[in-house]
């Protein structure tokens, strides 16, 4: 009898994986700790996603207000690549060191009319040799030129 009672004592006291099948129970307490754990893992992946498409936004919204303001102040858009486009105020910079060059190697407007007039005396200069007839001996116009 001792044996059956112990048998049954065994029976009583078992964990409670062994009385579900082999599957563990758990407790109210337990499943909510669970439940919170995964929603919390759920909030900070969506969370950091959220943040991964609002930088990326950001970035794409840089881009359009950088190609817009190269296209306002008559650049074409080919150049933006070669320029600092990590923050808008390097960006703006980048944009002044061109205006800058830009200005300093075009010329003025008295600059310009001295260099049509440069251009205008070398085509009216006489030419050396006259080149509308065949070249013959005596042609040269250097040659008149000396009376040679």
């Amino acid at each position: 009898m001792d044996l059956q009672n112990t048998n049954q004592n065994a029976d009583q006291i078992a964990t409670p994986a062994d009385q579900t099948g082999g599957q563990k129970t758990f407790n109210q307490d337990q499943v909510n700790a669970i439940v919170q754990k995964r929603l919390a893992e759920d909030r900070e992946k969506a969370s950091r996603e959220l943040g991964e498409k609002e930088q990326e936004l950001a970035q794409r919204e840089f881009r359009l207000n950088s190609r817009q303001k190269l296209i306002d102040r008559g650049y074409p858009e080919s150049i933006m690549d070669a320029l600092n486009c990590s923050s808008e105020k390097e960006f703006d910079k980048a944009l002044d060191i061109i205006d800058g060059l830009i200005k300093e190697r075009t010329p003025s407007e008295s600059e310009k009319l001295e260099m049509e007039a440069r251009r205008k005396a070398a085509a009216m200069a006489p030419k050396f040799t006259d080149k509308s007839e065949p070249r013959r001996a005596g042609t040269d116009l250097i040659r008149q030129a000396m009376n040679l």
